[in-house]
């Protein structure tokens, strides 16, 4: 789907019922809120002059939290069959984070208020996920994944440009630069998981107690899920290590502006979009493998852009690379875990996935961000990155290579 067709044509299909066009309208809402702010959360702590191994702890804590709880909010949601109502709770209350945000003076604070909105995050992925699955026909699910997607970009794409250019023009202190920005991303987000109230429960109710060794159940129950979920623990390890290092590139090394800073991000947002509505269309013909291999792959090479940065247009191609791959890779995960999950366990099997890989996350940002540490004492500021950089570009491509061994999954009501 062309993105100028606008979110109308989506919410006429008559294949939509609603409840699935109310989730269109909150996630498109929601991506509008984050948009404002969240971009620039990393880049934040830069400004406040925080070590690289303090950034790679904002996407350790965050990560790890907003996963690693998930299996649980997974089978709660599961049990009492309640799903837009932990979508409501959690997403309201990561919106009011960006509220008390407002004012923030030390890295330390903003760390904390950060790590607070993710634990509340972690309620909405499982659920959220879980009611896509059940609301979106068997043979359209990646068409509805990357039309989710398509408008969540689409949103946080306009919100981080109009951002940017404020943060730009403002001259006053760094609180002063991020009241607005963090007012409307807290406005925006209640506004928008409200609309989630409006949803009609289904009740796939599993109704099986809710015990720590039932959390992990979906890793004996299926090969496939179980290969899958253990091969991307390794990949995102590696893959998360350099996110507490992008932002000193950005900053430190090709001096990029606030407007710069959102035009970074509304780049990657913008070539996520244009290719996730194909990318559907091809996950649905040809299956999800290759482009699970593809958006894998071609997400190995995106460091190195920052390694041989001399300027920002080094970034802005680099970001163009990362959303394509990212946008084959999106779809292509969501479709695979939809399909090797039952209904009435899918809340719990998307959160054991991304509680398994908000572990890595955790654990190869905070790596990274010791390993920056490490390199930019030992080379200096530019050489200490870029050989960080290319180290793990290299340990990227191989880790990647487990992903040949993996199954195509089939379609499932």
């Amino acid at each position: 789907m062309h993105p100028g067709r606008g979110v109308s044509s989506i919410l006429s299909r008559r294949w939509l019922d609603s409840d699935l066009k109310l989730i269109y309208l909150r996630q498109i809402i929601v991506a509008f809120s984050n948009g404002f702010a969240s971009p620039f959360v990393s880049v934040f702590l830069v400004q406040l002059k925080a070590s690289a191994s303090s950034v790679g702890l904002l996407s350790s804590l965050t990560n790890l939290i907003s996963n690693v709880f998930q299996p649980f909010w997974g089978a709660v949601s599961d049990f009492f069959g309640k799903r837009s109502s932990v979508v409501v709770l959690g997403g309201a209350g990561a919106s009011v984070i960006w509220l008390l945000a407002i004012g923030t003076r030390t890295a330390q604070y903003l760390i904390e208020l950060i790590a607070l909105q993710a634990f509340l995050n972690s309620m909405v992925t499982p659920a959220l996920s879980a009611l896509v699955g059940e609301l979106s026909p068997s043979m359209r699910r990646g068409r509805v994944a990357a039309s989710i997607n398509l408008f969540s970009s689409l949103g946080s794409l306009v919100a981080t440009l109009i951002s940017g250019y404020m943060m730009m023009k403002n001259t006053g202190s760094l609180t002063t630069m991020y009241a607005v920005p963090f007012a409307l991303a807290g406005g925006f987000g209640l506004a928008g998981n409200l609309v989630m109230l409006k949803v009609k429960e289904h009740h796939y109710s599993s109704r099986r107690s809710i015990n720590l060794g039932g959390l992990v159940q979906p890793l004996r129950e299926d090969d496939r899920f179980r290969h899958f979920a253990v091969v991307s623990f390794w990949s995102m390890l590696i893959q998360s290590l350099p996110w507490g290092l992008f932002p000193f590139v950005m900053i430190d090394v090709v001096h990029a502006d606030m407007f710069q800073v959102a035009v970074i991000s509304a780049i990657n947002g913008a070539s996520i979009m244009v290719v996730q509505r194909t990318a559907g269309r091809l996950v649905d013909k040809y299956g999800r493998k290759p482009f699970v291999l593809a958006g894998k792959f071609g997400l190995s090479a995106f460091p190195l852009f920052y390694a041989f940065a001399s300027s920002v247009t080094w970034l802005y191609l680099g970001n163009f690379e990362s959303g394509i791959f990212n946008g084959l890779l999106m779809v292509a995960v969501f479709a695979y875990l939809v399909d090797v999950s039952p209904v009435e366990k899918r809340g719990s099997y998307f959160g054991v996935y991304n509680g398994l890989t908000g572990v890595a996350m955790g654990i190869g940002a905070l790596v990274g961000g010791y390993l920056g540490d490490f390199m930019i004492g030992e080379f200096g500021l530019i050489l200490g990155l870029r050989y960080a950089l290319i180290l793990i570009a290299s340990a990227r491509f191989v880790v990647n290579l487990q992903f040949l061994g993996i199954e195509e999954s089939r379609p499932q009501a």
